[in-house]
């Protein structure tokens, strides 16, 4: 994926400009709605309400094509960074950012006047988009090999528990239940909660790739008719050869888009596992994410003159590189730990000083194993991923501030030993580091009906996300987890006020309602700034990123880190 690549180097130079930006760019003048005031109080919007008027009297037609180009909170929500009202208090600023990949188009489109589509085709082209969402794609008709038949198992038959020392050490804490912060002590005053929002340059406009497109007469002309080449052809000729309602054929068609290299062998599961075909993030976005920890993470290294005795973070490697640990904890197949994992290939994006290393993690030991062998395809160092067969939440749960807290001796793996599949170690939490340095999100949204799971200003990230974990017990008992509490968690473990380290990324559906994300970061004990970024392809906002921790916000402000 050499376009794909590019576009994720030349990332660095529009990024680098962040911080200049952010501290000294005018404030943003456009007037949007917010859809709600934060204070409680309903909010209305003259002009809005002047366009709807209008709209109401123009016609049924035009009143459904504005509702079918309604945009997401991520792209209209208007700045408050200079209303913050005397009676608040805003410990946190939501810094919304934009990035933009370019692609190849990967779906060819033919024209016609009079096309019938199935409802498949209908389906997918609903969606309005190319495909590269949240999705995933199976090496659905690369034929299993004689060295990896024996490897891949039903999932349904891998999930691995929560280990027994673990639920027990839970019984014996005391639970708080979790709830959102809408309002803080401040020296002895309850204040309300205020998120001030505040608009990066980068997102002003259209996109550059809409720009080129519009100069270049790309526009769709008025009355005609295109349809994506059928059963999922890109281009190569080769069909989907799943059943249709398992894998539509927008997914099959993407697979390049997924993985690069995906004749090469990549397989991401199959029909008994069709929840693959809508988690892996897209390959361009995954590099691209990679590349920005790695330039936040950087700041923080270079402004650090060395470890000091007894310091675990930033230990070193046998070939004397400092190693920075990142978590993948919700792995799959794979993409993003490939990605974090290519980071050491590349000098100018991790430096020479340091090594990558990625502990990929999964409670489906199926999907660890395509992991393995997509991370073998890609030639990943068997030194660099180790694959961890354990729940996300008992992972997340064994640090705190970054370090490694007592190690358990029960192996939450269904009782496996360490096995290592096409090379790399497979294990339980015995298997984890004694530190981490950044941990990586991507938690289901919902399935592919997340877009339902909306507040009143778009997708609600603690009704939204649900984690069921196994309990390691005869009865099957359920722990579930929200998606505030799998946030406050992460940033508990990995975020060190002391030292003013660590990083949590989380990967989110573009119609995330970035307010209530906020309010669940600062209730989180997150202080300073958070970055929400778009991560447009082609054009088109696809996912948002969200990037929490001190060097976020040092990279925001051009701080240095004291």
């Amino acid at each position: 994926m050499a376009a794909a690549d590019a576009a994720v180097l030349d990332i660095d130079n529009q990024t680098s400009t962040i911080a200049k930006d952010v501290t000294s760019s005018p404030s943003n003048k456009r007037k949007r709605s917010d859809g709600e005031d934060q204070t409680g109080n309903s909010k209305t919007n003259n002009n809005n309400n002047k366009r709807h008027k209008k709209k109401k009297g123009g016609g049924g037609g035009k009143k459904q094509h504005h509702n079918k180009q309604k945009r997401n909170w991520i792209e209209s929500c208007s700045e408050s960074i200079t209303r913050i009202p005397s009676n608040c208090v805003a410990p946190v600023t939501c810094v919304i950012t934009r990035s933009e990949i370019e692609e190849e188009p990967l779906l060819p489109k033919q024209v016609g006047d009079d096309m019938t589509q199935s409802e498949d085709t209908k389906h997918t082209l609903d969606r309005d988009d190319d495909g590269a969402d949240k999705i995933d794609c199976s090496s659905s008709n690369n034929e299993p090999t004689e060295s990896n038949t024996s490897s891949i198992e039903h999932p349904a038959n891998n999930i691995a528990t929560l280990s027994k020392s673990f639920v027990d050490t839970l019984s014996k804490e005391p639970i708080q239940p979790w709830k959102i912060a809408t309002t803080l002590q401040v020296n002895g005053e309850e204040k309300k909660l205020f998120i001030p929002v505040q608009r990066h340059a980068s997102t002003n406009g259209p996109t550059k790739w809409q720009q080129t497109q519009k100069k270049q007469g790309r526009h769709t002309k008025k009355g005609q008719n295109y349809s994506h080449l059928p059963d999922g052809d890109n281009g190569d000729g080769k069909k989907n050869p799943y059943p249709k309602k398992a894998v539509p054929d927008k997914f099959w068609a993407q697979r390049k888009r997924l993985f690069s290299r995906y004749d090469e062998g990549i397989q991401i599961g199959g029909e008994d596992d069709p929840e693959m075909w809508y988690s892996v993030t897209p390959e361009s976005i995954g590099l691209h994410i990679a590349n920005r920890m790695a330039l936040m993470m950087n700041l923080d290294r270079k402004s650090t003159s060395g470890t000091g005795a007894g310091d675990t973070t930033n230990t070193q490697c046998n070939d004397s590189k400092k190693e920075t640990v990142i978590i993948d904890a919700f792995c799959g197949c794979g993409g993003n730990s490939i990605a974090f994992a290519r980071l050491n290939n590349n000098k100018d994006v991790a430096g020479s000083n340091t090594r990558v290393k990625v502990i990929a993690v999964d409670n489906n030991l199926s999907r660890l194993k395509l992991a393995a062998n997509n991370a073998s395809i890609y030639g990943i160092s068997k030194e660099d991923i180790v694959l961890v067969h354990a729940d996300a939440v008992e992972v997340i749960n064994a640090y705190e501030g970054g370090s490694r807290k007592n190690v358990q001796s029960e192996i939450p793996t269904n009782d496996r030993c360490c096995e290592t599949y096409f090379g790399f170690a497979v294990g339980g939490v015995e298997l984890l580091p004694d530190h981490v340095d950044a941990l990586f999100l991507s938690p289901p949204w919902g399935g592919m009906d997340y877009d339902s799971n909306k507040g009143k200003s778009g997708f609600d990230p603690v009704n939204g996300i649900t984690l069921e974990s196994k309990m390691h017990n005869k009865e099957g008992d359920v722990m579930k987890t929200n998606g505030g509490e799998l946030l406050t968690m992460a940033v508990k473990a990995v975020l060190s006020e002391s030292k003013q380290e660590g990083l949590v990324v989380a990967f989110l559906p573009r119609n995330i309602d970035g307010i209530s994300f906020t309010r669940v970061a600062v209730t989180s004990d997150i202080k300073g700034s958070i970055e929400l970024e778009q991560n447009v392809v082609n054009g088109k906002v696809k996912t948002v990123t969200a990037y929490l921790g001190p060097c976020v916000h040092r990279y925001l402000t051009g701080e240095e880190k004291k």
